[in-house]
């Protein structure tokens, strides 16, 4: 059978039209893909932040109230064990704070010496 050159153009451009479907294709999907990917990654970037936020700022206030109790005269035992019974905190984890809060208040006042 002999095709004419209409048709052989028409089949050209068929393929030619794939081809750029094809290839515009992809790169919607890429830009798609990229853009869904970014989001993602704020959001989870954003969650993450703020849960980061949120644990340091507890940390913080802990700190601070520590703080408050040595400065009101409070002895060791007396802050751990408000931290272990009213706050609920670790033995342990009390300890470190109490610490961490009596390092702190001892910088603060060299510092400020």
């Amino acid at each position: 059978m002999l095709r004419t050159l209409y048709e052989m153009d028409i089949e050209n451009k068929l393929k030619e039209g794939l081809k750029q479907g094809h290839e515009e294709g992809l790169k919607q999907g890429h830009e798609e893909g990229l853009k869904q990917g970014i989001e993602q990654g704020r959001e989870e970037g954003i969650e993450e932040g703020i849960e980061e936020g949120i644990e340091q700022g507890l940390v913080k206030e802990r700190l601070s109230l520590i703080t408050d109790l040595i400065k009101s005269g409070q002895t060791k035992e007396q802050v751990e064990n408000f931290l272990i019974n009213i706050r609920q905190i670790d033995p342990a984890e009390a300890a470190k704070d109490y610490q961490e809060a009596l390092d702190k208040k001892i910088r603060g006042s060299l510092a400020s010496s």
